[in-house]
């Protein structure tokens, strides 16, 4: 057993948990179709038990990503809560800052406006949230699938649908809360350990090792506690949810990429195959760096076809 396995069974056997180093996911059979787990492939450090008089499950959970065009394997860290006795709609709140790839699709989910009568304090709110969270109705997998193969308003929920997440409390506590990636649906609270640092390059984990995973149980029970509480509170005056989805921009990302990778490969081509006087090396280093830099030109490109992509809808 590693010193990290060793960390989570301590802590699970202090707070009477079950520990299993090895798993097969969660126990909950409604919460194996989250979005937090869509891209899961193995899991580890798995303890259930209960916290603040609600039951949970705490695991870590390896994904494969994509990062500077290599595919890798990152362990996080996520939780799983049952929402018993609250009426929440489902949404994902994903932190922005996690997200910069999306964003720069166009992908940000619902933005919160405010009406010209509305407050300071409550601009500061709705600000915050905006600045730290991106918000989608039905969860981001579904709103992107909704937006792209339905209707675009399908995207865009009733203000009373999402209410219970708009009050004042809620929006003040996650202005100050560190979380990651949250997610509700059909009865389940998951979140996933906060990102805290920025990775560029390599592939790191983002575990919490023994009490260390009790500071995310606490921000997961204070949450659902201020969601319970904002039932009988009064929202925001003249607040609008705002559509922020673009999926002309996302197709025109798509092809600006495609078009980014084939110039450059075609170029990288040309260049080491066509007799060349110079130096062999750094004919073969510039064919090189042509590739990401004719790339980067293509996303570029694709934002302002996505652009006009949608003048011509």
């Amino acid at each position: 057993m590693t010193n990290l396995q060793h960390k989570n069974l301590a802590w699970a056997q202090e707070n009477g948990c079950e520990f299993k180093a090895n798993s097969d996911g969660v126990s909950f059979a409604g919460a194996r179709h989250l979005d937090v787990f869509r891209k899961a492939n193995s899991f580890r450090n798995h303890a259930h038990g209960s916290f603040r008089n609600r039951p949970f499950e705490i695991l870590d959970v390896q994904f494969e990503e994509m990062r500077g065009g290599e595919c890798g394997n990152v362990w996080k860290t996520v939780i799983v809560i049952p929402t018993a006795g609250l009426d929440l709609p489902n949404f994902d709140l994903l932190p922005r800052r996690e997200t910069g790839g999306m964003a720069f699709l166009g992908i940000k989910g619902l933005d919160l406006k405010l009406g010209p009568n509305a407050t300071q304090d409550e601009r500061r709110l709705v600000a915050a949230f905006n600045k730290n969270y991106s918000l989608f109705g039905g969860g981001a997998f579904e709103s992107m699938e909704a937006s792209i193969l339905k209707s675009a308003d399908h995207l865009v929920p009733s203000l009373a649908d999402m209410a219970a997440i708009c009050k004042p409390s809620v929006l003040r506590f996650l202005s100050t809360a560190s979380t990651g990636f949250i997610e509700v649906q059909n009865g389940y609270l998951a979140i996933r350990a906060p990102q805290t640092r920025i990775i560029t390059g390599a592939f790191s984990d983002i575990v919490l090792q023994g009490r260390e995973r009790e500071s995310l149980l606490n921000v997961a029970n204070d949450l659902l506690d201020v969601l319970a509480k904002a039932i009988s509170e009064a929202p925001l005056k003249a607040l609008t949810l705002e559509k922020t989805f673009n999926p002309g921009q996302v197709l025109g990302g798509v092809i600006g990429g495609v078009i980014g990778f084939s110039l450059g490969g075609f170029a990288a081509i040309l260049l080491l195959f066509l007799p060349q006087e110079s130096d062999s090396f750094l004919t073969v280093a510039l064919a090189l760096a042509l590739i990401p830099v004719l790339a980067v030109g293509g996303a570029v490109l694709g934002r302002f076809i996505g652009n006009t992509l949608l003048r011509f809808k």
